[in-house]
């Protein structure tokens, strides 16, 4: 049987609503010798750009730094649901830095805890990327899950 790769995608305005109602997200980065590196952190869907927050110090700002190219990666599977409802989203694409970012921004950060230490995310640098290159997936769209 064929996969249902193509099938299972989110449309536009689902990856909006998606990324709208999650918080963390996994930045992929590259090093300077061109080992992938992933460090999760706090995010903010807003007008059209996934925004996440770098701490300082870390190495995903100082590979920033040398190669703005990103993957940000975004999932949902709530505790206690089956494997059907599984969403994910990837951002690919290069990281604009956000030197005077929107007061909303700012503040949604703010409010949420770095995945990694627990604390607000108030230090660091604030990154954002668009939605031109998009990979998706709603696994509740999997027509043959009712074949077993």
């Amino acid at each position: 049987m064929p996969r249902e790769h193509s099938q299972i995608k989110l449309t536009d305005e689902e990856i909006v609503a998606f990324a709208s109602a999650q918080t963390r997200c996994v930045v992929g980065t590259l090093d300077a010798d061109g080992t992938p590196w992933g460090d999760c952190t706090a995010c903010v869907f807003h007008d059209g750009r996934l925004h996440f927050h770098v701490a300082p110090r870390t190495r995903t700002l100082r590979n920033l730094q040398k190669d703005d190219r990103v993957c940000c990666a975004i999932e949902s599977h709530p505790e206690g649901s089956d494997y059907y409802t599984i969403k994910g989203a990837t951002f690919h694409g290069r990281a604009r830095p956000e030197a005077a970012p929107a007061p909303e921004i700012v503040e949604r950060l703010g409010r949420l805890p770095d995945p990694a230490s627990g604390a607000p995310a108030v230090d660091g640098a604030i990154f954002s990327v668009g939605t031109d290159d998009v990979v998706s997936f709603d696994f509740a769209k999997i027509k043959r899950r009712f074949e077993r």
